[in-house]
């Protein structure tokens, strides 16, 4: 029936016909063949891009890594240079019961020593570090005091002398009174109260 009707139209609208399908026929090859490889090769470009892109971030987060680590090791010996500056409680013990013995071996005599209880503050013992004091109060002349302080303060760990007051004894005696508040940091354990 459609044969019929090819055979019966003229040579012109034939062709006219035969091209259109032709068209049609291209335009369907077209969408079936050249478009999803169109597609694809698009999802292919956008593809590469977000793998570049990716590449960078990796770049700049090895980077900032790298960075980041060099950071930490320096502040790690950072630490450890503080750590070695404070006291552990064997040593801090250790301290306060040898200032009678320095002050007698740099020629002071010792009047009292009062030990002060060390800090229980949260921040410190969060940190692991609480600091103690010791009130000393000696007699002795001026170079010798000298001498006491620069004893006290000639080790590997910190002593800093919160105050110092000195007194003459009398007008005739070269020795003066001297009350030194001493305070040092120790390392505490961060699970204790």
């Amino acid at each position: 029936m459609l044969v019929d009707k090819l055979a019966k139209m003229g040579h012109s609208r034939r062709n006219a016909v035969s091209a259109s399908l032709i068209v049609i026929a291209a335009f369907a090859m077209y969408n079936w063949t050249v478009t999803p490889h169109a597609a694809s090769l698009s999802s292919a470009k956008a593809y590469e891009s977000i793998v570049d892109n990716l590449a960078k971030q990796r770049t700049l987060i090895a980077t900032d890594v790298k960075l980041k680590h060099k950071k930490l090791e320096q502040l790690r010996e950072q630490s450890e240079q503080l750590l070695s500056t404070l006291f552990t409680p064997d040593q801090a013990r250790e301290f306060f019961s040898d200032l009678e013995i320095i002050s007698v071996q740099t020629g002071c005599a010792v009047q009292s020593i009062n030990l002060f209880p060390g800090e229980k503050a949260n921040e410190q013992r969060r940190l692991g570090i609480r600091t103690r004091s010791a009130e000393l109060s000696v007699v002795a002349l001026y170079r010798d005091i000298a001498q006491l302080i620069r004893r006290l303060q000639d080790r590997d760990q910190k002593v800093w002398l919160d105050s110092m007051k000195l007194r003459a004894i009398s007008a005739t005696s070269d020795k003066v009174a001297c009350s030194l508040t001493i305070t040092i940091c120790e390392t505490t354990d961060k699970d204790t109260p």
